[in-house]
């Protein structure tokens, strides 16, 4: 017997019934979509485009994007405003 008759192994493949599985499309909910299509509207972009117009780089008009989106936050959990 040579070596590598030695090492060759048969093979023995399993093979299994495939059953149709249901998957559930992990999709945010509508109301997620519209909220945040709104506020990208209405204030990310537009506050975006101002701050180029006036030679702002991205880093700082991120920084004061995200400055905006905590404290809007805060006075939401706070009741001060409402949206």
């Amino acid at each position: 017997m040579t070596p590598t008759k030695f090492l060759q192994k048969r093979k023995r493949s399993c093979r299994r019934v495939v059953r149709p599985v249901r998957v559930q499309a992990a999709l945010p909910s509508s109301d997620l979509v519209n909220y945040a299509t709104f506020q990208l509207a209405s204030w990310v972009l537009p506050m975006t485009i101002a701050g180029r117009l006036l030679k702002m780089e991205y880093p700082n008009i991120a920084t004061g994007l995200v400055l905006i989106a905590v404290t809007k936050t805060a006075l939401e959990a706070d009741g001060i405003i409402h949206f």
